[in-house]
């Protein structure tokens, strides 16, 4: 199994963890090294993307959605039979409640952060990038969660450290989520299905739950307080509020996601992928619960916490792909190369 480590550190890490991983070090900028690391593969998980506010909308365009380019082109040319892009349900994350909503709907405005266009983008790119001898399939997970999440569980311990957790309304609207070995189940389906190629499939759990029921059940298991009710009008405002003054917190896609209701169509995954969710809200909660505590609680949990793309991880990206676009463009024949 060949895995694009970012760094020296995350291939040993991967290692350690599983000796089936063959770690190549590189990034999204660089087409070059996914090539390198995609040689001889016959199918490829897309799952890489930039999923923090905090990153500029330039560094998330280059990483989701040129990275994606990136990966497609990579693909063609090591002869990847097939590429699994993991997307988002956040592609059409609004500040409205979006029921019963399908694949095949489309938006009638813009999604509602820089995050959630760029992987709207994303996708519409790897789709479309599909034919010939390259088969492409998008996944549209919900909220992801599960054991070893150092994305939402982290940022939910560390908002209950400063008080509690926010429903960020009454709790009553229905949070539609994926727990990560449902996904996986997902993928799998995904890689080996036949005639799916061009296709967007929502995944979720069986279990659609309010968020008073699984926010609540979520804070138990990390050994949190329950989550607190409020005003959600008010909580998007002070979103808002902290996006425009780059203050840390909750934004408007953290609230719109907890406190707007959506229902998710999946007749498509259920029919055309064969797609049945093994693990119940409530077995994952015990394996979060026994996680939890197995890694110190949620202090422990708060400090796993993703660090972000740095700009100057991005620049550097930036540069990389840069140079590999002139590598590209002088081997053509009839380029002549220009000597400084």
């Amino acid at each position: 199994m060949r895995v694009l480590a970012r760094s020296a550190d995350e291939a040993d890490s991967l290692r350690t963890k599983t000796a089936a991983a063959e770690p190549h070090v590189g990034s999204l900028g660089d087409p070059n090294a996914i090539a390198n690391a995609a040689d001889g593969v016959d199918i490829l998980f897309h799952c890489a993307a930039e999923n923090s506010r905090t990153v500029p909308q330039r560094a998330l365009s280059w990483i989701n959605v040129a990275g994606t380019e990136n990966v497609l082109n990579a693909a063609r040319a090591a002869s990847v039979r097939r590429l699994v892009h993991v997307s988002c349900a956040d592609v059409t994350l609004i500040n409205r409640d979006r029921m019963n909503w399908k694949e095949t709907r489309q938006l009638e405005e813009l999604a509602l952060d820089a995050v959630c266009r760029t992987k709207q983008l994303a996708e519409e790119v790897a789709l479309a990038g599909g034919g010939g001898a390259l088969e492409v399939v998008a996944l549209r997970p919900a909220w992801v969660w599960g054991p070893g999440d150092r994305h939402t569980l982290p940022v939910l311990c560390r908002e209950a450290a400063r008080g509690r957790v926010a429903l960020c309304g009454s709790g009553e609207n229905l949070v539609p989520t994926t727990y990560i070995e449902n996904l996986v189940d997902a993928l799998l389906l995904a890689a080996t299905v036949p005639d799916i190629s061009g296709c967007a499939f929502h995944v979720v759990d069986g279990d659609t739950l309010d968020a008073r029921e699984f926010l609540g059940q979520l804070c138990a298991a990390l050994g949190l307080p329950a989550p607190a009710r409020n005003l959600y009008a008010l909580a998007y405002l002070g979103a808002w509020f902290r996006e425009l003054t780059r203050l840390p917190g909750l934004c408007r896609a953290d609230v719109a996601r907890r406190g707007r209701s959506s229902l998710f169509d999946v007749v498509a995954a259920t029919r055309e992928l064969g797609y049945t969710p093994k693990i119940t809200v409530e077995e994952g909660m015990r394996a979060v619960a026994e996680w939890a505590t197995g890694v110190g609680g949620p202090t422990a949990i708060a400090a796993m916490q993703r660090t972000p793309s740095s700009p100057t991880e991005v620049e550097q990206w930036i540069q990389i792909a840069d140079a590999a676009s002139k590598v590209a463009v002088s081997s053509r024949p009839g380029a002549s190369a220009k000597s400084s």
